[in-house]
């Protein structure tokens, strides 16, 4: 089958009238609040008002799982985004907690049916992490993305 005449419809990234749940880890902060800030900056240029985006923060990456499902719980969010900076250290506890974060708030997205962003950066060192502080753009424009496709889809569902 030869896909190459179609086109994949472009992003709906108007934010206008979403609610944006924001879970950011303190541990690293240096990376995490500039990624929060960045994030922040862009949904509300994407039309996200500035009482719909509701902001927590956990002690470290690894409790970023438990405080979504709380966040989502609410169901007053459209998306969830989790911020967390994970580094390289002498031990192996670096990849026990971004195995942890990764699977948690992939659970806790697929049990409670609100998207959630995963900015989580997993990095090798400072210098790795700093670079990846832009992906927080993608992280809150997939946020609105998302939002608007289970606004979608929970529409194509209600009609049948």
């Amino acid at each position: 089958m030869n896909l190459s005449h179609l086109q994949l419809p472009l992003p709906d990234l108007d934010g206008t009238g979403l609610t944006i749940g924001i879970v950011v880890a303190r541990y690293n902060w240096h990376i995490t609040g500039s990624m929060l800030k960045l994030a922040h900056e862009v949904l509300l240029s994407l039309g996200v008002a500035e009482e719909n985006i509701s902001i927590i923060s956990t002690p470290g990456s690894y409790e970023l799982a438990t405080a979504a499902r709380a966040f989502a719980a609410h169901g007053r969010c459209h998306a969830l985004i989790c911020f967390g900076c994970i580094m390289k250290g002498a031990t192996r506890h670096d990849i026990l907690v971004a195995d942890a974060a990764a699977q948690g708030i992939q659970r806790v997205a697929l049990d409670t049916g609100v998207p959630i962003i995963f900015g989580v950066v997993c990095a090798e060192n400072q210098q790795q992490a700093e670079e990846r502080i832009g992906r927080a753009r993608e992280c809150a424009e997939a946020a609105i993305e998302m939002a608007h496709t289970m606004l979608m889809l929970k529409n194509m569902m209600g009609k049948e």
